[in-house]
C-alpha cells in the first residue's frame, strides 16, 4: 500500500519549467497525457542520437570507397561494430538501472555517445591518414549507448504511461530512431567528415539539457521508498490538478512493487517462472524476427545496396527517400497501433516484409542473371521503400513495446539486458556476415532468406503473441501466468 505521507503531497503540481510557467487545465478528476508525450518525446532524443550513430556509417563508408580510404575489411568492421557495442550496452543498462534510476542511466548514454563522435572525429581530423582503430572504438562506444537505450527507454515509457496509450508511447522510439537515420542520409552525403560529426552531437546535447527537467520513474521512485516524489511524478505525467486523481493509480503502482520485492528477482526466475519464461521467449522472438528481416543491413549499407541495383536515381538520394520514408512511417505508426493494436500490426508488418522482400529478391535474380531489367529501374527503389513502410508500422517499434510491458517490475531490468542484447548480437552476426552471403550466394538469396523469417515470423505472432490491448501491466502479468482477466469492454 501506498504511505500515508503520500496522501499529504500537495494538491496541485508545480508548474513545470518546459511548460512555460502552467500545466495542461483539466476539469476536476480528469487528466491530460500532454505532460506524458513530452516526457516520451524529450525521453526520446536518446533514440534520436542513437538513430544517428546506427546509420552515420552508411554516407560515411561510400564517401570513403570514393576517397580511396577505406579497404572492404575495413568496410565490414566499421558498419557491424556499433551491433557489436549494442550486444553489451543491456548489460550495462540493467546493471544500472535499479541502482541509479532510469534517468541517470540515460544521461550516461547521451554521455557515451557524445564522447563516441568526439573519438571519430579526433581519428579522421587529427591525423594524416584515417585512424580506425580509433573509429573502431567510437564505434563500439556509440553501440553501447544505443544497445542501453534499447533496454533503458522501452522501461522508462512503459513504465509512466497509461494503459490506454502504451502501445502508441511505446512505438515513439522508433519514430525518433527513424529521424535520427533521416538526418544522416539527409545530410551526410553532402558535407565533410567533421562537418556530420557536429550535427550528431545536437542530439545528445539536446537530450542532456532538457532530460533534466522530466520526472524520473515512478515505479522506481516508490521501489526507492520515495513516495512522495512518486506521487508528483505521476501527478505531473497525467497532468491532473488534484493528487488524489492518480491516488489509485500510485496505489496500484504500490502493490505491483511490493508484490514484485516479495518475489525472487534471480536471472534463473526468468526461466522457472512460467509467466516470466513465456515473455522471455515472445521478446526474444520478436527481436530476433526483427533483426532476421534484414533491417540493419538496409540501414547500414542502404547506399551501397542501391549501386549495386544500378537505380535511376543515385545512391545518396536514394537514401534519403528512405530516410523520409522511415520518419513519416514512424509518424503513423502510434496512432494506428493505438486503433489496432500491437498483434495485428505487427501481422501486418510481417506481411508486408515479406512480399517486398520477397520481391526485391525476383528482381536481383534477373538482374544477376543478366536480363535487361533496365525499364524497372525504379522498382528495387519502390520495394525498399515498401518494406521500410512495412517495418515502421510493426516490427520496428512494437518489440520494444511489447518488452516494455511484458515483465514484472522485478525482472525488467534483467529480462530488457538479455533481450536488447541477444538482438543486437544477432545484428552483429547479420550485418557482418551480409556482404559474404551476398558475394557467396547472391543478392536475391540474401533478400529470399530474409523474406523466409519474415513468414516465420508472422505464424509466430499469430500462434503465440497474446493480444494485450487495453490490458494494465499487473493484467498482462495474469494473461502471461494463465489466470483469468477480465477485458475491459
Amino acid at each position: 500500500m501506498a504511505s500515508k505521507g503520500d496522501h499529504n503531497t500537495e494538491a496541485a503540481l508545480p508548474a513545470h519549467p518546459l511548460l512555460g510557467g502552467a500545466r495542461p487545465t483539466t476539469a476536476s478528476g480528469k487528466t491530460s497525457n500532454r505532460n506524458l508525450y513530452i516526457a516520451c518525446c524529450v525521453c526520446n532524443l536518446a533514440s534520436f542520437a542513437a538513430g544517428n550513430a546506427l546509420t552515420w556509417s552508411s554516407p560515411t563508408i561510400s564517401k570513403m570507397k570514393d576517397d580511396n580510404l577505406i579497404q572492404t575489411s575495413q568496410e565490414s568492421w566499421v558498419g557491424s561494430l556499433i551491433a557489436l557495442g549494442a550486444s553489451v550496452g543491456p548489460f550495462v543498462s540493467g546493471f544500472l538501472i535499479d541502482r541509479i534510476g532510469r534517468k541517470k542511466t540515460l544521461y550516461l548514454n547521451a554521455v557515451l555517445i557524445i564522447l563516441s563522435w568526439i573519438l571519430i572525429g579526433d581519428a579522421i581530423t587529427g591525423f594524416e591518414s584515417i585512424s580506425f582503430e580509433l573509429i573502431y572504438v567510437g564505434r563500439v562506444l556509440a553501440g553501447v549507448a544505443a544497445g542501453s537505450c534499447y533496454a533503458s527507454i522501452p522501461m522508462y515509457i512503459g513504465e509512466t504511461a497509461e494503459d490506454s496509450v502504451r502501445g502508441a508511447v511505446g512505438s515513439l522510439l522508433a519514430f525518433f530512431l527513424c529521424g535520427g537515420f533521416m538526418l544522416e542520409y539527409l545530410v551526410g552525403p553532402y558535407v565533410n567528415y567533421l562537418a556530420l560529426i557536429i550535427v550528431s552531437c545536437a542530439a545528445p546535447i539536446a537530450f542532456l539539457v532538457l532530460f533534466f527537467f522530466m520526472p524520473e520513474s515512478p515505479y522506481y521512485l516508490l521501489a526507492q521508498g520515495r513516495n512522495a516524489e512518486a506521487m508528483r511524478a505521476l501527478q505531473w505525467l497525467r497532468g491532473a490538478d488534484d493528487a488524489s486523481v492518480v491516488q489509485k493509480e500510485v496505489t496500484d503502482m504500490q502493490n505491483s512493487v511490493n508484490e514484485s520485492a516479495s518475489q525472487k528477482s534471480g536471472a534463473i526466475e526468468l526461466v522457472k517462472s512460467k509467466g516470466n519464461f513465456k515473455a522471455l521467449y515472445l521478446s526474444c522472438g520478436l527481436v530476433a524476427f526483427q533483426q532476421c528481416s534484414g533491417i540493419n543491413v538496409i540501414l547500414f549499407y542502404s547506399e551501397q545496396i542501391f549501386r549495386v541495383t544500378g537505380a535511376a536515381l543515385s545512391p545518396a538520394v536514394c537514401s534519403i527517400i528512405i530516410g523520409a520514408v522511415l520518419v513519416i512511417s514512424g509518424g503513423i505508426a502510434p496512432p494506428v497501433t493505438s486503433l489496432f493494436g500491437i498483434k495485428m500490426m505487427l501481422i501486418v508488418s510481417g506481411v508486408g516484409m515479406f512480399l517486398s522482400e520477397a520481391l526485391l529478391g525476383v528482381y536481383f535474380f534477373f538482374k544477376d542473371k543478366g536480363a535487361d531489367v533496365s525499364s524497372l529501374s525504379s522498382a528495387p527503389i519502390i520495394f525498399m521503400v515498401a518494406y521500410i513502410v512495412a517495418y515502421c508500422l510493426g516490427f520496428g517499434p512494437l518489440p520494444w513495446a511489447v518488452m516494455g510491458e511484458m515483465f514484472p517490475p522485478n525482472m525488467k531490468a534483467k529480462a530488457s539486458a538479455i533481450t536488447a542484447s541477444f538482438c543486437w548480437i544477432l545484428g552483429f552476426i547479420i550485418t557482418l556476415g551480409f556482404n559474404s552471403v551476398a558475394v557467396s550466394l547472391g543478392m536475391a538469396s540474401a533478400f529470399w532468406i530474409f523474406s523466409g523469417f519474415c513468414v516465420l515470423a508472422i505464424l509466430f505472432i499469430v500462434l503465440l503473441l497474446p493480444d494485450t490491448r487495453g490490458l494494465s501491466l499487473q493484467e498482462i502479468q495474469d494473461v502471461l501466468n494463465g489466470r483469468p482477466v477480465n477485458r475491459k469492454k
